[in-house]
């Protein structure tokens, strides 16, 4: 989630405004979202992020993100704390309470309910000049240990939750608790609380040639399967709090048009999530039928 180098800034400062402005999804502030329905919403919010934050064309969403998002769930509180124990997972570790209500846009009299689901990396550590340790999807990866690794730790804006290369994950803030993680928000107070914030562990290197000091390069593939279902988890349970199926979106996205903004996440795959999102929500939904 680091921004970006120098001298890409110095090129995107130079290309037309309304060139970098058509490149964001459509702001309506009068629904203090983006204009469309939620699918042509995720549509727009999940266009490819590549190299140095350019996006790719929008495409029709993958088959369970395009049938249920802005949807209700169908799955019960009940179901989802029922796997969670069966797995000996927290529910703190899956946002907080899987009852409880999300967070609420700040500063408004009749505050809305968050209604998105952003995806970073954490774009960290940057390995500059040095090539990504073969080892990054392994136990014995600093990074991958949150007791060493603490993200909570430092200043400035954090997400909510934090994934792992192995699929753990560690809430530094419940979801129903606002604050905000992009120049979106940053720009538009108001809009705080309306975002959940999670990020996955992925390192970076530079691009040769790119500037001192940039983490442009990210390892491809970017995630593991184990990354993949945890988010198919958290995304699944901020739903469940919801009672609709949240709209996701890239933090890239979000900060399109915005000076400093982010180039996260880098080799994502979202036909890989959203079979875990498929899978996992079946499980579910199959045990709470069963019992």
């Amino acid at each position: 989630m680091k921004r970006l180098p120098a001298l890409l800034l110095l090129l995107c400062m130079s290309l037309p405004a309304a060139a970098q402005k058509q490149a964001a999804c459509p702001y309506a502030a009068w629904k203090s979202g983006f204009k469309g329905d939620a699918r042509a919403q995720a549509t727009c919010l999940l266009r490819p992020v590549k190299l140095y934050a350019r996006l790719g064309d929008s495409a029709p969403l993958p088959a369970f993100l395009a049938a249920h998002v802005g949807q209700r769930t169908g799955i019960a509180p009940v179901a989802l704390r029922a796997w969670l124990a069966q797995q000996s997972i927290s529910e703190a570790d899956a946002g907080g309470a899987v009852d409880a209500p999300l967070s609420r846009a700040v500063g408004r009299l009749a505050a809305p309910m968050a209604r998105y689901f952003v995806i970073h990396d954490t774009s960290y550590p940057n390995f500059l000049n040095e090539t990504i340790p073969d080892h990054i999807n392994d136990a014995n990866w600093d990074f991958n240990d949150f007791s060493l690794r603490n993200p909570a730790l430092g200043g400035g804006p954090k997400g909510h939750v934090y994934v792992n290369r192995l699929g753990d994950s560690l809430a530094v803030r419940d979801f129903g608790t606002a604050g905000y993680a992009s120049k979106l928000e940053k720009d538009k107070p108001s809009l705080t609380g309306l975002f959940l914030h999670v990020e996955l562990v992925q390192p970076r290197n530079s691009v040769p040639g790119g500037g001192k000091g940039n983490d442009g390069l990210a390892p491809d593939p970017g995630f593991t399967p184990a990354q993949y279902d945890r988010l198919a988890l958290l995304y699944i349970a901020a739903s469940v709090r919801k009672g609709t199926w949240l709209i996701p979106a890239f933090h890239a996205v979000l900060d399109t048009g915005f000076a400093n903004g982010h180039d996260d996440p880098q080799n994502f795959s979202l036909e890989q999530w959203d079979a875990a999102l498929s899978h996992l929500s079946a499980v579910m939904t199959g045990a709470h039928a069963s019992n």
